[in-house]
């Protein structure tokens, strides 16, 4: 072919370039507006529960979305195919989705990959034990020995995840990230391009997947970022940041809100848990988080399916405010 030819040729390709790249995230958005039209998104209620995890109780208790462990017995023995199925079948029969907690930022000893070794001698990819939540550590969530445990891989958390057929992931730590930006400018970038290659991951194994981050909701300033992503998982929204059932601050509430209405914009449903303790207050918050068409529920920390307002020590309790500042140093990034 002669030069005369190639040039118009390649003149063309450099326009095409140029014209489709504004638009460069436009199939991603196109899978996002599929996805959204979904079921998940016409969820009204939801449950979560990650401890006494019990097939029987589970499959009686209602809720169009079940976030729960994808293990019985502390997190040890796996829920089989056959359980997951009749907890799916919810206590009607109906069906509903039910979605696996899944942990990107932290590693934890009691999981079906932990090495007792590691105490010892750690691998590059391990971090410090988290003061908050014994037994749980701190990942360099960008090195490629945890993203191998993570979702790479056939024995991957995520695939057993996928083999034993839940409909998703529900991805806790996501915000582990900041906890790393002073030293690693590109912390950011690199847990969404981390969620982005788990998401990717999962589509290959188990299209329609659901990918649904907590927290983290500064990431959802990213228009990528909010493309592969099915929803939000929100703690705390409104109260329990400085101490169990106190209203989080004005500004707090009002910047969470500013990002979850950006994903609310794509259509994609936001799922808010409160740790509060009394039905009075559940009832007002209930309401107000509606009135924000967000679906709420209320959830002892434990997230052990036990009554919230059943009488607790706030200061013994694992993951409450008041524990958490007792157990971590001051400044502590945890």
């Amino acid at each position: 072919m002669t030069d005369s030819k190639i040039w118009p040729l390649f003149l063309a390709a450099l326009l095409l370039f140029a014209l489709s790249w504004p638009h460069r995230d436009a199939p991603w958005r196109y899978v996002a507006s599929q996805k959204s039209a979904g079921p998940l998104s016409l969820a009204k209620t939801w449950h979560y529960q990650l401890d006494n995890i019990d097939a029987v109780q589970l499959a009686a208790t209602p809720g169009d979305l079940l976030v729960i462990d994808y293990a019985k017995f502390q997190g040890k023995v796996p829920l089989t195919k056959d359980e997951v199925r009749r907890i799916k079948a919810g206590p009607d029969g109906r069906g509903r989705y039910v979605v696996a907690y899944l942990s990107v930022g932290e590693s934890e000893e009691y999981r079906f990959y932990w090495d007792a070794a590691w105490k010892a001698t750690p691998p590059d990819w391990l971090g410090e034990e988290n003061c908050a939540w014994p037994q749980a550590h701190r990942v360099r969530f960008w090195m490629s020995g945890w993203k191998d445990i993570n979702f790479r891989g056939p024995d991957s958390y995520l695939q057993r995840i996928i083999d034993a057929g839940f409909d998703g992931v529900y991805l806790d730590r996501v915000d582990i990230y900041e906890t790393f930006e002073k030293q690693r400018p590109g912390a950011r970038a690199e847990m969404i391009a981390f969620v982005r290659e788990l998401a990717e991951t999962a589509w290959r194994a188990k299209p329609g997947f659901f990918i649904i981050p907590q927290n983290s909701e500064a990431l959802l300033a990213d228009q990528t970022y909010r493309s592969f992503v099915d929803g939000l998982g929100k703690e705390s929204l409104l109260h329990g940041v400085s101490a169990t059932a106190r209203r989080n601050s004005s500004a707090d509430i009002a910047w969470s809100l500013g990002l979850i209405k950006k994903l609310q914009g794509d259509g994609k449903p936001v799922f808010a848990v409160e740790y509060l303790i009394d039905h009075q207050h559940m009832d007002v918050t209930e309401r107000e988080l509606r009135g924000r068409s967000i679906v709420p529920t209320f959830q002892t920390r434990a997230l052990d399916g036990k009554d919230p307002t059943a009488p607790l020590v706030l200061k013994t309790e694992v993951g409450t405010p008041e524990r958490t500042a007792a157990a971590c140093p001051p400044g502590s990034s945890w």
